[in-house]
């Protein structure tokens, strides 16, 4: 297990050997930046271990009671939030249980794969990735997009205006990340960055703005009213984010990984302005590693479809020590209403922990 510790903009900018550029596909979660998402191995063995936490499930296969070699390989698979909204029980996989399983690759590590499919002994496939698909049992497995919410609770849910749980459903990289307009010192940051060395989220760090709502995943998201201010509650990390309704935009506070945020009300659209950010780095999909400054001013915008059934979200972001002119994400993000979505604790443990 090791222990991040944020490195400063000046530690960053000094470290400018360049390490090669992940495919954009490769960048889609901070924790599987370094597998092969074009490339599948399939393999045979017996469980040795589960551990079966956030951020993703873990699992030892040794393949010696099959080939004679004595390996073990180590397999990351989907977030045990979302399996447990499918009703997946969480003893499905046994040690000692003989499985199948096939996923992708890591580039760096040998016998260390993101899993996509597990063959139980039963004849029953998991599919443990969001876009995995049956390799064997197509008739008789189980997947995370099995998910169900209670009928009943879903039918006494009532919608008040934005306050109300929302789906994410899509994200838009914005054209401009494949280039991104940085300052020279950003960029060399950037050539630098290395997501499985550098992303402190790997270390079941809390994210901090805007990584926490632009890269939380199918985490679902909700707006609370408090007094005169409002919380933006996410199911990621469980981070409840306040958004001051009433206090005055540009004063100056001391810095925190989530920023000091205000907010206003523009038609139904919710807009809100975060500064004083101390989280390192400026995360979309399809564009990480951005190395920000506490001069980072996020301009986010919520707008409520006129049937009130789908929200889309802008961004707007400027920093002088970072971008070259201000940023845009129009509609980055998509998410959709869920009636009856019942947020549940996402508990996160390093790997590594519990070990003997």
């Amino acid at each position: 297990m090791r222990k991040h510790a944020f490195r400063s903009r000046a530690d960053v900018l000094a470290a400018l050997v360049c390490a090669a550029a992940y495919p954009a596909s490769l960048r889609a979660h901070h924790s599987t930046a370094e597998y092969d998402a074009a490339t599948f191995v399939e393999g045979r063995g017996e469980v040795v271990k589960v551990l079966w936490q956030n951020p993703h499930i873990r699992i030892e296969i040794s393949t010696a009671r099959f080939d004679g070699v004595s390996e073990l390989w180590l397999l990351e698979g989907q977030n045990p939030t979302d399996l447990d909204r499918a009703h997946i029980p969480r003893d499905i996989v046994k040690v000692g249980d003989a499985v199948t399983f096939a996923g992708n690759p890591s580039t760096r590590r040998e016998r260390r794969m993101y899993v996509t499919n597990v063959l139980l002994q039963d004849g029953t496939e998991l599919a443990l990735r969001a876009n995995a698909v049956p390799r064997w049992s197509p008739n008789r497995y189980l997947s995370h997009t099995q998910a169900t919410v209670d009928p009943a609770r879903a039918a006494a849910d009532r919608a008040e205006g934005i306050f109300r749980v929302w789906l994410p459903t899509a994200s838009k990289t914005p054209d401009w990340a494949s280039d991104p307009p940085l300052t020279d010192a950003a960029r060399a940051a950037w050539q630098s960055y290395d997501a499985v060395r550098d992303d402190p989220v790997i270390d079941c760090t809390a994210p901090g703005m805007p990584q926490v709502i632009t890269r939380s995943g199918r985490y679902a998201i909700r707006f609370a009213q408090a007094g005169s201010d409002i919380v933006l509650k996410n199911e990621y990390r469980e981070i409840d984010r306040a958004i001051h309704m009433t206090a005055a935009a540009g004063e100056r506070r001391a810095p925190t990984p989530l920023g000091y945020s205000t907010g206003k009300w523009d038609g139904a659209s919710l807009v809100v302005t975060t500064t004083d950010i101390s989280w390192p780095y400026f995360q979309l999909y399809g564009l990480e590693g951005i190395l920000q400054s506490t001069a980072m001013k996020i301009v986010e915008r919520f707008t409520p479809s006129s049937d009130g059934t789908e929200l889309t979200y802008d961004l707007e972001a400027t920093d002088p020590n970072t971008f070259t002119r201000t940023v845009t994400a129009a509609g980055y993000r998509t998410f959709r209403w869920q009636p009856g979505f019942e947020f549940l604790p996402q508990d996160c443990v390093l790997e590594g922990a519990g070990d003997e």
